[in-house]
């Protein structure tokens, strides 16, 4: 049986919902913006409801090479599954939420992500694991709350691909 390490961070954005959801599923934009400098995208297939794309990241210091299969859920709901590559059957999932703060429309994203650990020397590394992963998708996340509230990203409709 496959143990996952798991972590699950949330972040208010001060944008509305569909607006956040379009521009998480915008990949296209994200490439073009350098929304995220560490990762690298590259769209496989595009479809109505999701995508297939390629995603590279270095974690510890291992350049890892994914291939995602990517699902939008009719409430723009985001399921991601590595179907091929270094995180094989691990997941990201992001949900967004209608959220104020402070009197101030926005929107809370919960980012969880699950990746696989290796067999024999998974609980060995899990806690490091879950630290650098924690540490990059915070990171990651605030490129994203930037780019929506300081850049300003187009509240046009998504275009469905995968970011």
């Amino acid at each position: 049986m496959t143990r996952f390490a798991e972590v699950v961070h949330h972040e208010w954005i001060a944008a509305a919902p569909a607006q956040v959801r379009a521009q998480f599923a915008d990949l296209d934009h994200h490439v073009q913006a350098n929304v995220h400098p560490k990762l690298r995208f590259e769209v496989l297939e595009r479809r109505p409801d999701g995508a297939r794309f390629v995603q590279e990241v270095s974690l510890l210091g291992i350049l890892q090479r994914d291939v995602f299969e990517r699902r939008i859920a009719a409430d723009g709901s985001i399921d991601d599954l590595s179907v091929e590559g270094f995180n094989q059957g691990g997941s990201l999932r992001f949900r967004f939420e209608p959220k104020a703060r402070d009197g101030q429309a926005g929107t809370e994203v919960a980012i969880t992500i699950r990746l696989p650990l290796p067999p024999v020397i998974g609980p060995v590394i899990e806690p490091l694991l879950r630290w650098q992963v924690r540490k990059e998708v915070q990171a990651a996340a605030l490129e994203d709350k930037f780019d929506l509230e300081q850049r300003g990203y187009p509240a046009a409709a998504p275009r469905m691909v995968a970011a």
